[in-house]
């Protein structure tokens, strides 16, 4: 029997009502290109001086702002260029079940082979080579750039049996997204801005409005951003779109996701696209942000 998500309504209008004021005060993994380097714009920006003289070295380039923001965001976009030579794919993500709770993202992360403990691992790395910059420096910095603009895509925190909307397919798709995963990797992003620098530059705008909340958003810990993310996918993804809630399950492919999730051809109505605008705006303001964070924090 296929279990449905109701009440949306009210939850919607709840979280857009949030979501504007906080904008105001395998398969596909990741973000597009755009998004990653969005994300390591933002975080450049608000780089302390010795944070950016330390990424400036690790990345051989001059230490000016300019320089470090094109270099960190060409940086973004490694971890996804060579994950099928070495075999990292699942460093990109953690299959949260929708049963699951936050104390069970250690279970969903067996071998520290998931996202958030990547994260820990190479921050831990980088705080641990004070002042270096050999080729392992550099892939370091360049995992914990591209793995916290991942842990804030939404279906990169979350499991219904269908590898994090990779299986539900849209129908007819949308631009290039022939996939749910793919519609909030970054065809969403797509209609927002021409390119990386614009978008960026858009969202600065926002951050100049929220003053210190700017500093509060930018708290937390690695796995509570991460099951911020999990309940964002619930709530504006699986419940709006009505995905069928199945059971724990993890299929290798979606040829062998269950019935529900393998028939299942989504329409996606311009209006939630609109919707979802600034729900990827703020996730990509708080990835900036608390990337910038741990930067400061680790180098």
């Amino acid at each position: 029997m296929r279990i449905y998500w109701s009440s949306f309504l009210a939850r919607r209008l709840l979280a857009l009502s949030v979501g504007y004021c906080f904008l105001l005060s395998s398969v596909s993994w990741g973000w597009w290109e755009t998004g990653h380097q969005v994300v390591a714009r933002i975080a450049a920006a608000h780089l302390n001086l010795a944070a950016r003289a330390r990424v400036a070295r690790i990345l051989e380039v001059p230490d000016t702002a300019e320089a470090v923001s094109d270099a960190l965001a060409r940086a973004a976009t490694w971890a996804d260029e060579i994950k099928n030579d070495n075999n990292t794919g699942s460093w990109h993500y953690i299959d949260l079940t929708i049963q699951d709770h936050k104390w069970d993202i250690p279970e969903r992360c067996k071998d520290d082979n998931c996202a958030p403990a990547r994260i820990r691992l190479f921050a831990k790395q980088l705080a641990s080579r004070h002042g270096g910059s050999g080729p392992t420096d550099g892939d370091a910095l360049r995992y914990v750039v591209h793995f916290v603009a991942d842990v804030h895509q939404p279906l990169h925190a979350i499991s219904d049996a269908d590898l994090g909307g990779n299986c539900e397919r849209l129908a007819p798709p949308l631009g290039k997204a022939k996939n749910l995963h793919a519609l909030w990797d970054g065809e969403i992003i797509d209609e927002m801005a021409s390119s990386d620098r614009e978008l960026a530059t858009m969202l600065e705008t926002d951050i100049d409005g929220l003053g210190r909340r700017a500093r509060e958003i930018a708290q937390g810990n690695v796995n509570d951003w991460v099951w911020e993310s999990h309940e964002i996918a619930i709530n504006d993804i699986y419940r709006p779109l009505r995905i069928p809630l199945e059971p724990v399950e993890f299929p290798a492919s979606c040829k062998d996701a269950p019935l529900g999730i393998a028939e299942l051809r989504v329409h996606i109505q311009p209006w939630y696209v609109e919707e979802m605008k600034p729900v990827v705006r703020s996730q990509l303001v708080k990835a900036g942000l608390r990337l910038a964070r741990l930067l400061n924090e680790t180098l």
